[in-house]
């Protein structure tokens, strides 16, 4: 599976390659980072510590972002670096077991947003006046979703100004203006992995198809519009994340539909070529 041609005295294919594996050692950079914040806000939501029963809660970002750059790398294995002819065997088992439990912790993850968005919505209109009055008795604020401060005489007038919004059981409050952004985000967070899911669920069809040689031109299409809909809320989600959210959320939405983009490219040209050795075989045998 190769490209061809040039640019300015450079193969297309050189280019191709270098940016699709730029782009995935940025999202690697992203998963370093979204790590570190998990850890930092788990600090703030899990007080009493952190156990296998809410690990994916703590670490929703984490586990989804470690997931789904495994599984990136086994849909470029599959759809570009290994030949079909050696896709096959222990191969295929080793590359179809790695992709199940990354399935497995994204499936994960995803409940992990959900839990993320009910611990949201589980703030209630508090009767605090003033964020400095409570120094001491509430012991952490709201900065975004997924970043919480502790309270102290020296960061309270950056918490904003009433009505606020309290987690009793977490001790936490947010202004009204943070909450806000925060339940939208938490719903985006939900439809945008849900979306993911159903993406890689109908690419998944394609590769299964293709490797058969089931994959015809019209389901390829078919499936084609499903992903173009569903790719279609995933950019929704990142302008949101671009408008209400931090830069990091909306770079990190952008940079992941593009390397999706490239596996998709990737299929596009093991179809096309799949679809030609098919018309010259048929070709042969009709002389």
């Amino acid at each position: 599976m190769a490209l061809s041609g040039t640019l300015l005295g450079i193969k297309t294919s050189t280019l191709y390659q270098t940016l699709k594996y730029a782009i995935y050692l940025l999202i690697l950079y992203n998963v370093v980072h979204f790590t570190l914040e998990d850890f930092m806000a788990s600090e703030h939501r899990f007080r009493n510590g952190i156990t296998l029963s809410n690990f994916t809660d703590a670490f929703a970002q984490a586990v989804d972002s470690v997931a789904w750059f495994v599984l990136l790398l086994m849909l470029e294995l599959e759809t570009w670096v290994v030949d079909d002819e050696k896709l096959k065997g222990w191969l295929r088992w080793v590359i179809n077991g790695v992709a199940a439990i990354c399935y497995f912790f994204i499936v994960k993850a995803f409940l992990g947003y959900y839990g993320k968005l009910i611990f949201v919505l589980d703030f209630n209109l508090a009767e605090i006046v003033n964020a400095c009055e409570v120094v001491g008795v509430q012991l952490s604020y709201m900065v975004n979703i997924d970043t919480y401060a502790a309270l102290a005489a020296d960061n309270c007038a950056q918490v904003g100004t009433a009505p606020y919004f309290i987690n009793e059981a977490d001790s936490i409050i947010a202004s009204s203006k943070i909450y806000e952004d925060a339940i939208l985000l938490g719903y985006t967070e939900v439809i945008n992995s849900g979306t993911w899911l159903m993406i890689v669920l109908v690419l998944w069809v394609d590769v299964y198809l293709q490797v058969r040689g089931a994959l015809s031109a019209r389901l390829f299409r078919i499936n084609a519009w499903i992903k173009g809909a569903l790719y279609s809320i995933l950019v929704t989600a990142a302008i949101i994340w671009g408008l209400y959210g931090e830069f990091l959320d909306f770079w990190d939405a952008f940079i992941w539909i593009v390397a999706f983009v490239f596996i998709e490219m990737n299929l596009f040209q093991w179809h096309e070529e799949t679809e030609a050795k098919t018309t010259n075989k048929q070709r042969k045998q009709s002389i």
